[in-house]
């Protein structure tokens, strides 16, 4: 949602900014400090992970210039709604999942003390990230986006997929 927003600092776009380096970096370590030895079970996992996190990075973008009604000649990350349905309904920041993700990939595939070590910082980045988004967000839309942060996880897919089952459970039974 509206990452750049009249409450941001420059603080956000540094982060921005050493997130992605950082996965720069991660990518080009490959090349570098390759573990030839390494499982290639793990490197399968890598790939199954980098997928998903590219379905996490691409997804996000097209809910939100669908549903989330972006302001007048602004992008996709001015929204003026809440999006809380579809993968906003498990995840309140699918996009920096994704990247999570792509970092953990990396890791995977080069099985080495460098890609760990970028890794560890990056999603550090990431997590800072969807902080200062939350802040920015519960200022812009108040109450309803503070329940809407209590019944749906930052980036734990698993809790949010555990939780939407449970929601979808009670309103079946309440229906009966």
């Amino acid at each position: 949602m509206d990452t750049r927003g009249k409450h941001n600092n420059g603080k956000c776009g540094l982060l921005y900014a050493g997130a992605g380096i950082l996965l720069i970096l991660s990518w080009l370590s490959l090349w570098f400090a390759s573990n030839p030895a390494g499982l290639r079970a793990l490197r399968y996992v890598g790939w199954l992970i980098f997928a998903l996190g590219g379905v996490l990075i691409l997804l996000p973008i097209l809910v939100l210039r669908s549903q989330g009604k972006p302001e007048e000649g602004k992008d996709w990350t001015h929204s003026t709604v809440i999006v809380n349905r579809g993968l906003y309904a498990v995840v309140r920041h699918p996009l920096y999942l994704g990247w999570s993700l792509m970092y953990i990939a990396v890791a995977l595939f080069g099985q080495n003390w460098l890609t760990v070590f970028l890794a560890i910082p990056g999603i550090g980045c990431l997590y800072l990230i969807s902080r200062e988004e939350d802040r920015q967000l519960l200022n812009k839309f108040g109450d309803a986006y503070a329940r809407y942060v209590r019944s749906v996880p930052a980036m734990n897919i698993l809790v949010g997929v555990f939780r939407l089952l449970q929601h979808r459970e009670n309103t079946r039974r309440l229906e009966s």
